[in-house]
């Protein structure tokens, strides 16, 4: 909990308030959602159709992807006014122009 109290005032990043656009996010992990999904239905791997085996380490596993997808668009933001040259914004996630909309 890093020196926030449990109590009194709450914890607050200004930038969660903003939601990234979702057709981002699936840009980002194009599989998340299908792994997700398959998760919940508990079919079986397309892979090696093997069940998928829904425990609750691959449940957090697929939660914690699609929240950093949602926080990397919305720290990328700053990141690419502090590090205007870095290689990453090269990708054309960067240039599309949901991205572009949301950046502004």
């Amino acid at each position: 909990m890093a020196d926030f109290l449990p109590y009194g005032r709450p914890f607050y990043l200004a930038r969660a308030a903003l939601d990234s656009p979702t057709n981002l996010c699936m840009k980002l992990f194009p599989a998340i959602d299908e792994w997700h999904d398959q998760l919940v239905a508990k079919k079986f791997s397309p892979y090696n159709n093997d069940p998928i085996q829904p425990t609750v380490a691959a449940n957090a596993f697929v939660r914690v992807n699609m929240a950093l997808g949602k926080t990397f668009i919305q720290s990328s933001v700053l990141m690419m006014e502090l590090r205007p040259c870095h290689l990453i914004w090269q990708y054309s996630i960067f240039s599309d122009s949901a991205y572009l909309s949301f950046k502004r």
